[in-house]
């Protein structure tokens, strides 16, 4: 009855503001729903506790060093960098995905620091301590992935460095990839990443996960998707047929390795077959069972660290002892 009243009054408000406004407000509605950032309950962890520890890492932050960048729309981004133990040239830049900040990286992360590693993890645009009023969904994150890859190499000029994200953070490393990178990037890693950012908000929009629409908004998911863009073109300045990592692959020459869970259902996992299919540059794949959104480093570790390492030795033979 909830949703059917709600639905009435949008449909109430659509007609009482004519269909101009109606589609307008419809836009700023669906606008604040999934363009602007939303702030992670704090207290909220993992089920599993692998991901739940490596959260609780990298929330006390021990060791760890703050490190700031201006993209270049003048925003100020924010990264914890986290310093090997001993000297080394190897590196890791490790991107969160939405709803969250650079937490969410902490087991991924932490692994990455135990290796030996040099690790970065940026809070993506929007989020945690970095700037930012609205999400790019990879567009605009792609450059700012650029902004803190030359951070790294302005500092080490022998740095090899893989890239290695998660959700919206996978997507994000998948689009840098589409373009030029300098020569000291050397793989990226793409977990349960979307083919195209109209393709998911799709699946959203129609799927339960609005907040008051559990199951989806009455009307057809082209429409919404139409009514969305145009709202995110005049309000954030980009067109969301632009954040497209399936269109990014076909372009890339960095040896990727796509991940996904079997029980995906909020990125949908036949995303990752379409990804790996285009993908023209060295690839490699991974399944993890039973493993729901963005949780395969928790819900099966051994399995999901035995393929990194596997594609890591093939393309940087000395990354992983």
């Amino acid at each position: 009855m909830k949703n059917r009243t709600k639905v009435g009054l949008l449909g109430l408000a659509m007609a009482g503001a004519g269909i101009t406004g109606g589609i307008s407000a419809l836009g700023n509605y669906l606008y604040n729903q999934v363009m602007i950032p939303k702030v992670r309950d704090p207290e909220l962890l993992e089920d599993n506790p692998t991901q739940a520890d490596g959260r609780l890492w990298a929330r006390a932050g021990e060791g760890f060093r703050s490190a700031t960048i201006q993209a270049i729309d003048g925003l100020i981004l924010w990264a914890a960098l986290v310093p090997a133990p001993e000297e080394t040239h190897n590196w890791a830049i490790c991107m969160h995905g939405y709803y969250d900040t650079h937490e969410s990286m902490g087991a991924i992360a932490k692994h990455y620091h135990d290796l030996g590693w040099n690790v970065l993890m940026p809070d993506q645009r929007g989020h945690g301590k970095s700037e930012g009023n609205y999400v790019g969904w990879g567009y605009d994150e792609r450059l700012d992935l650029l902004g803190w890859i030359n951070y790294i190499t302005r500092r080490d000029h022998e740095a090899e460095i893989v890239l290695h994200g998660v959700s919206m953070g996978a997507a994000t490393v998948l689009m840098s990839t589409g373009g030029v990178l300098p020569s000291q990037v050397k793989a990226a890693i793409s977990d349960c990443s979307y083919t195209t950012i109209e393709e998911e908000m799709r699946h959203v929009l129609h799927s339960g996960y609005l907040q008051d629409y559990s199951h989806g908004l009455p009307l057809p998911s082209g429409l919404l998707f139409q009514i969305l863009r145009r709202t995110v073109l005049k309000r954030a300045g980009y067109d969301l047929r632009e954040a497209a990592p399936i269109k990014a692959v076909s372009l890339s020459k960095t040896p990727t390795l796509f991940v996904h869970g079997s029980k995906d259902d909020f990125v949908p996992s036949a995303m990752m077959n379409r990804l790996y299919q285009a993908a023209c540059c060295p690839k490699s794949f991974l399944w993890v069972p039973d493993a729901a959104h963005a949780l395969s480093v928790g819900t099966n570790p051994e399995l999901y660290w035995t393929a990194v390492h596997t594609f890591l030795q093939e393309h940087i033979p000395q990354a992983v002892v």
